[in-house]
């Protein structure tokens, strides 16, 4: 029954809300470098600035792909399935809860340099697959339905019958991930990255990005 209420909603980001720490990151460089203290600690504090505007440039890439999936059925590419997906109340919530913590900045030439920071989001998966959440949703989408879903029943509902089934089910989804986004009853999913930086002529410019550790199963609550 899990699986089968999951094929029902996708989880995207919308918002430009979230935190960023950095009051107490390192600025270092290569050995080989020779640069002035004062020049590090002006083009860290650029640097940060690119930083922070790809997190947000990133965030509203995913609400291009909500727009384009509110109106066209992905797998068909036609315009005739609306599809139910999370609102921009869950999402800023969701936002505001994750952490980006950076721990450093260092040049490795005058016009190149690695942001390490770490990421802090909340595991909504762990929430999602938890069994009082899917006995709430299978009891909601059966109360309302008047019967419980299978494989076979899913199968045969019409598109306007979808619908109203995927309304259910993230209604209830998204009432409960709410509750727990404002008590701050759930885990941290924590990456460690490295953004990498290149300055051309004045200007720093975003050039890759690489994930350090991953540490899905942190169980350091807020």
């Amino acid at each position: 029954m899990r699986k089968i209420l999951i094929l029902f909603f996708i989880i995207f980001s919308l918002s430009h809300s979230f935190e960023l720490k950095k009051e107490n990151f390192k600025i270092t460089k290569n050995k080989s470098l020779k640069i002035l203290e004062t020049e590090m600690k002006s083009q860290s504090d650029k640097v940060i600035e690119v930083f922070h505007k790809k997190i947000s440039d990133r965030i509203e890439s995913k609400n291009k792909i909500i727009r384009y999936s509110e109106n066209t059925n992905l797998e068909t590419g036609e315009k005739n399935l609306k599809v139910n997906l999370p609102d921009i109340l869950l999402n800023n919530k969701f936002y505001e809860k994750t952490i980006f913590e950076i721990e450093g900045v260092n040049f490795s030439s005058k016009n190149k340099a690695e942001v390490i920071y770490i990421e802090k989001s909340p595991n909504m998966v762990e929430v999602m697959f938890s069994d009082e959440f899917e006995e709430t949703l299978i009891d909601k989408v059966s109360e309302k339905l008047g019967y419980e879903l299978d494989k076979e029943k899913i199968q045969n509902l019409s598109n306007e019958e979808k619908i109203k089934v995927n309304t259910i089910i993230f209604s209830e989804y998204q009432k409960e991930m709410l509750k727990r986004l404002d008590n701050n009853q759930f885990e941290y999913e924590t990456e460690k990255k490295k953004m990498i930086f290149q300055k051309n002529k004045e200007e720093w410019e975003y050039k890759d990005e690489e994930t350090l550790e991953s540490d899905s199963s942190d169980n350091n609550s807020i």
